[in-house]
Formats: structure tokens, C-alpha cells, sequence
């Protein structure tokens, strides 16, 4: 790879086929691993360290410097191809590899709804009704609601990207 090439090209490609791996695994491993909230967060934590990777490589190129802006584009990347990658493999095994995971996942989200809501001491006929709801709503998976999804989880990673590039971020001593 050239001297000034994007690294969060490079690192978009190892996340997407990691995060691909990963959630492969957990499929593998029963419904019971590829819901959890906790294996979740740990593949969204492996995520950032893969996208900060991106931001220290860039940081290299510029002679252990970069500003803010620049960290941001890196790490962004890493995170759009990468989300790419995973939100075609998402499609891929909700419609052809496993249909049977869209119900799977309405009873999960059914039992994680109806534990959060008893958490936070929601009346009974609010439970009741957003069980209804995810019930009752369309939980297909479509060309369109992978691209929408793949756009929300761009907005969210922005977030990360902004945190990860402060933390990336040095600036050049000036000179007296």
C-alpha cells in the first residue's frame, strides 16, 4: 500500500471480514450466543480497536502527527466498508443462509423488551402494548431495510469515530 493511501481502506477490509468471522462464529454456536448483548459489546469494542488501528496507521504516515480533521477520515472508513461488508453478510444470512433467524430474533427482542421495561418498573399495559407491537410488526428483511440500517449504524459509528479521533489526535510541536 502506498505511502498516503487511507489506511481505513485496509482496516474497513480486516474489520469486515473479523466482524463477518466473528458473527459467523456466534451463528455457529446457537441463537443464544448470536443474541447476546454481552458478545455484542465486545465485538463493537474489537470494532473500535480495529477503526483506531486505521487512526494510528494514519497518524504514522504523518510522522506521528495528525489533527482531528484528519483522524476523522481514517477511522470513518474503516468503519463504512466495514459496516458495508457486514450489512451485505447480515442480508445474506436473515433471506438465504438461516430465513428462520428474523422469528428467532422477535423472540428475543420480545424477552429483552419485556426484561428492560420490567426494569425500569413500566406499567403493565405499556409492556403489553410494545409486546404487541413487536409482535405484530414487520420484522422482514429487505434490500431496504439493510440499506436503512447500514445508514443508521454510519450515524452511530460517527460517534465512535469522533471519540476515537480524540483520542488519535496529536498535534506538531510549532516551532519557537
Amino acid at each position: 500500500m502506498k505511502e498516503n493511501a487511507n489506511p481505513g481502506v485496509k482496516w474497513g477490509i480486516i474489520a469486515g471480514i473479523v466482524m463477518v468471522l466473528w458473527y459467523l462464529a456466534e451463528w455457529k454456536m446457537g441463537t443464544d450466543y448470536f443474541f447476546s448483548y454481552k458478545l455484542r459489546l465486545v465485538s463493537l469494542v474489537a470494532w473500535a480497536v480495529m477503526a483506531l488501528m486505521a487512526g494510528l496507521e494514519a497518524r504514522k504516515q504523518q510522522h506521528g502527527y495528525i489533527g482531528f480533521k484528519a483522524a476523522i477520515k481514517p477511522i470513518f472508513t474503516t468503519y463504512v466498508i466495514s459496516t458495508l461488508i457486514v450489512a451485505i453478510f447480515t442480508y445474506l444470512l436473515y433471506t438465504v443462509i438461516d430465513p428462520s433467524l428474523v422469528e428467532t430474533s422477535r423472540t428475543y427482542l420480545m424477552k429483552d423488551t419485556e426484561w428492560l421495561l420490567k426494569a425500569m418498573k413500566a406499567p403493565q399495559e405499556e409492556i403489553d402494548k410494545q409486546l404487541k407491537d413487536i409482535k405484530t410488526g414487520d420484522n422482514s428483511i429487505t434490500v431496504t431495510s439493510t440499506i436503512l440500517d447500514y445508514l443508521k449504524n454510519l450515524i452511530k459509528f460517527f460517534v465512535w469515530t469522533v471519540v476515537l479521533a480524540l483520542i488519535v489526535r496529536r498535534k506538531a510541536p510549532q516551532p519557537r
